[in-house]
């Protein structure tokens, strides 16, 4: 079946971020830098999942693959916007236990030829929590106003992209199992719009107010910028 405009424009929009980044990468900070990075992996792996699709094969075993990599990534850009030295190294002792999990679900558990009814809800419910809880850290220590800081609209769309995601996978993997294609076809549109959104909005906190420099992690990721069948099917 056939994705519709609205899938493929919330798969592009994931290159909204590193464009900004890229634009403004002397006014920038490290944690925005791996934010970039992070949307960049999301966006190769859509293109890696389309390219498969387009040469006759299965693809949805590429989020078994994909997943870990960039749900890792996620984790350790998550922990550059926490000052304290605790909470930093809290989501990167979590990175190790993470991928474990993420491979022996996908081992003992999940199918790689189907949607993921495990694998990918775990990674989105990981980066959700972690996400919400980088958000709520930093509000409760952030003086002034909020909205007109860099993590608060990229840690925003961080929770919208996770949230959405964490909602749509179980439903797409039972709804495809009960041969309902049109069903999974509009609720990959409706993940898209939020998408497209959270994308928008995590582009858009780059260009405000930085706060200070944080510590705890190199200045600028190495990575150069880079839809499968179903975009959208793998997890963050």
């Amino acid at each position: 079946m056939k994705a519709s405009p609205l899938i493929y424009a919330g798969m592009y929009v994931q290159l909204l971020p590193p464009a900004v980044a890229l634009f403004a990468r002397h006014r920038i900070g490290a944690p925005a830098r791996w934010v970039a990075l992070w949307c960049l992996l999301l966006f190769l792996e859509d293109m890696v999942g389309r390219a498969v699709a387009a040469a006759g094969f299965h693809n949805l075993w590429l989020t078994h693959v994909g997943a870990p990599v960039t749900g890792a990534v996620a984790l350790w850009m998550l922990s550059l916007w926490h000052d304290g030295r605790t909470h930093r190294l809290a989501l990167r002792l979590a990175i190790p236990p993470f991928i474990v999990v993420s491979v022996a679900l996908s081992v003992l558990v999940d199918s790689p030829t189907t949607f993921s009814l495990f694998v990918a809800p775990f990674h989105a419910l990981v980066l959700l929590l972690a996400s919400l809880w980088t958000f709520l850290v930093r509000s409760a220590s952030e003086e002034g106003r909020p909205a007109t800081r860099d993590w608060f609209w990229i840690l925003a769309g961080v929770m919208l992209y996770a949230g959405v995601s964490t909602a749509v996978q179980g439903v797409v993997a039972f709804v495809y199992g009960a041969g309902r294609d049109s069903l999974v076809l509009a609720v990959f549109s409706a993940r898209a719009g939020a998408t497209i959104l959270a994308f928008a909005a995590i582009a858009g906190g780059m260009l405000c107010r930085q706060p200070p420099t944080h510590s705890g992690g190199p200045s600028w990721p190495p990575f150069s910028p880079s839809p499968s069948s179903w975009p959208g099917s793998r997890s963050p």
